[in-house]
């Protein structure tokens, strides 16, 4: 079942699986860029994008218990194009039907929520470190993109239900595939002098985007200096689920890759509702997350 979930998110990032494996010049060369990238710290530290300096500080301020609407509206108007996100969210009809438009930061913050303030404003300042190659973001990276977001609201779900802390979930769900952003940001290069349609497909490409990814987010991490709770489980996830963090992003990750396979190729009923056993997951939170991808999907 993981090899097919697997399998499933490249076919919808790179198309369909083709029958040869034999791997053409252009994925040679992004191959070897990623090898090279990944085998050399330095190099790798040199295409990590840099963190917006305020989300480290927004965590901090969002973790701490003492922190006031005022802290945290001080720390957003840090960030003018965060400050007008969050006002913008506010000013919508989900949060507000009064009269006249809401400028206050503080008044924004105490309306959204400190729960809401967290998730909006973790999602609009990690899209700065998004694929930026327009061509090849349309055709891949907003998979990747997408796939992250609807991991992180299924993280924070699964965090509700559990009464684990839902930012620290739906945050590890955001960045748990920031490795993808880098080796696509090397295939980008890669692709920059070839034809817009040049995709790889081949199953090579696609074990090594599987064996590497990971390991480069959690490198990323590390260099981001973020708090050890997400090092650690980006750590664990895969193999030793030894957190309750770690194993909300394991079942986070894996449902959202179901989600592909629903989406893609259709599953029986009876594989959902057996893997949702196994995984000890509410069906109410499949069936709620199911009703939001489209939404989801829409602000990607």
């Amino acid at each position: 079942m993981q090899k097919k979930l697997s399998s499933a998110f490249y076919d919808a990032m790179f198309g369909p699986e083709q029958l040869s494996t034999e791997i053409n010049a252009i994925e040679e060369k992004a191959l070897n860029n990623v090898r090279d990238i990944l085998n050399n710290p330095v190099k790798l530290s040199h295409q990590i994008p840099p963190l917006p300096t305020v989300l480290l500080e927004l965590i901090d301020t969002l973790k701490n218990d003492n922190a006031t609407f005022i802290d945290i509206a001080l720390v957003i108007e840090k960030d003018p194009s965060l400050a007008i996100e969050v006002l913008k969210v506010a000013n919508s009809s989900l949060y507000y039907t009064g009269n006249g438009e809401i400028t206050s930061l503080k008044k924004a913050v105490s309306l959204i929520g400190v729960s809401g303030i967290a998730s909006i404003s973790s999602t609009i300042l990690m899209k700065k470190i998004r694929p930026a190659a327009p061509i090849y973001y349309k055709m891949f990276g907003r998979q990747i993109w997408m796939h992250s977001m609807q991991c992180a609201f299924l993280c924070k779900a699964l965090a509700k239900d559990e009464k684990q802390d839902e930012f620290d979930a739906y945050f590890l769900g955001l960045i748990h595939d920031i490795g993808k952003i880098i080796i696509f940001n090397c295939l980008c290069e890669a692709l920059r002098s070839e034809p817009p349609s040049s995709s790889p497909g081949t199953r090579t490409f696609k074990a090594l985007m599987t064996e590497m990814s990971a390991d480069i987010s959690f490198f990323i991490a590390q260099e981001w200096g973020l708090p050890a709770i997400y090092c650690d489980a980006l750590q664990a996830h895969r193999n030793v689920r030894s957190s309750a963090l770690a194993t909300t992003l394991y079942k986070g990750n894996l449902l959202s890759e179901t989600y592909l396979l629903v989406k893609n190729k259709g599953l029986d009923d009876d594989i959902i509702d057996r893997l949702l056993s196994k995984l000890s997951v509410d069906k109410q939170i499949w069936i709620a997350f199911i009703a939001l991808c489209p939404e989801i999907e829409k602000h990607v």
